[in-house]
């Protein structure tokens, strides 16, 4: 008998955020922007490290804020690639331009697109409403 290992093989997700559906289609070039996301991640993380213990309020505060908004861009432009441009706006509009949901809505996308351990830990809709017994 053949080990059916069809489920490794995940070419697209569909994601509810809010109201809305959106779909990821897994390709080699979603692959190569997640790892330029996390390229730019560490690189970012490396320049806050280095950065002057002894710079003043402000300066520690523009940098947490460049910082942010470069963490921000970047998890936009992986959704974007994977999720389309229009998709990748409203779903920054309903996290209200929170740099944190963003990018962990980036980061869940891919994930999503590696394993099933996405719908094992969140369920997916269908699982979700057979748990509370409203099929």
């Amino acid at each position: 008998m053949a080990i059916n290992i069809t489920s490794l093989v995940i070419k697209s997700e569909s994601f509810i955020i809010g109201k809305r559906t959106y779909t990821a289609r897994y390709t080699p070039e979603i692959d190569e922007k997640y790892s330029d996301l996390m390229l730019k991640t560490g690189d970012l993380y490396r320049r806050v490290e280095k950065y002057d213990e002894d710079a003043t309020l402000d300066e520690q505060r523009k940098l947490v804020k460049d910082s942010y908004q470069e963490m921000f861009d970047n998890s936009k432009d992986y959704l974007a690639a994977a999720l389309g441009q229009k998709a990748a706006d409203e779903i920054v509009n309903y996290a209200d331009n929170r740099a944190v949901t963003v990018v962990k809505i980036a980061q869940a996308v891919f994930e999503a697109g590696q394993s099933d351990e996405l719908k094992q830990k969140y369920g997916s809709n269908r699982a979700q409403r057979r748990s509370k017994g409203n099929d």
